[in-house]
């Protein structure tokens, strides 16, 4: 075995995934190798410190942006084994990162528990196969399906003039409490529109922000606090919300 395959499987091993017959040989070849020794140690003492860490579920987030990153490295080619192991490595590495950010975030602030939720949610839709639980761009299709499923009827509006197509929609959970969320298209982007009714009297101008190459829109509008999210340019994020507004307003 060479050293950038010991290399490579030094988290398998660690992690117990190597077969028997791997794993021996593996160790074997630590004899004749002293930087994938290093390497071990080097594991092996994150290991335990990730294990000494607090205890936490990963949120929605963290688990939808590890699958997405997972999928797109399994998706760039068809490994043979040593590419198999240090695919591996890579995608060990990818939650080790990706964990140890979401840790930190943590510990530094509890805020933007919502604006995680939202991000999964359309991370969820952005994956799935089966992205809305009613598929229509007609608003009287889509709009009574949320009856008896909510207890709120949401805005629903076909924006397809105005470049926003409307898929469908689906439910989700914010706070702890199902909510409507519509979802819509700008060319091959997905946007996720959840929306509510408001606790507070008046409307509120949308601040459109961005967040790991995603656009966020947060406002209040016709009686109902929206968030939109969207892997798309914060400007056309701006068209989408204006468009929307247009719309609500031609119903009241």
């Amino acid at each position: 075995m060479d050293c950038p395959t010991c290399e490579a499987m030094v988290g398998a091993y660690v992690d117990g995934e190597l077969s028997a017959a791997e794993s021996a040989e593996f160790e074997r070849a630590l004899e004749t190798c002293p930087e994938c020794r290093r390497r071990l140690e080097e594991t092996r003492a994150m290991s335990g410190l990730l294990r000494d860490l607090p205890a936490e579920p990963a949120p929605d987030l963290l688990r939808a942006k590890v699958e997405r990153e997972l999928r797109a490295i399994a998706g760039r080619s068809n490994p043979n084994p040593r590419e198999r192991m240090r695919w591996m490595a890579m995608a060990a590495s990818l939650i080790v990162a990706l964990g140890i950010g979401w840790i930190g975030a943590t510990m530094v602030s509890q805020s933007g528990r919502e604006t995680d939720a939202l991000m999964a949610g359309y991370l969820r839709i952005a994956m799935s196969d089966h992205p809305v639980e009613v598929a229509s761009s007609d608003r009287h299709t889509v709009k009574p399906w949320f009856a008896g499923r909510i207890d709120y009827a949401p805005p629903v509006h076909d924006l397809t003039t105005a470049g926003f197509p409307l898929v469908g929609g689906r439910l989700d959970i914010v706070d702890r409490r199902k909510v409507a969320v519509m979802v819509y298209r700008r060319n091959k982007h997905w946007i996720a529109l959840t929306a509510w009714p408001a606790t507070s009297s008046g409307d509120v101008a949308a601040r459109v922000s961005q967040r790991d190459g995603f656009a966020l829109a947060e406002w209040r509008h016709g009686g109902f606090e929206m968030r939109a999210v969207g892997d798309l340019a914060p400007a056309d994020m701006k068209s989408f919300v204006t468009a929307l507004d247009g719309a609500v307003d031609s119903d009241r």
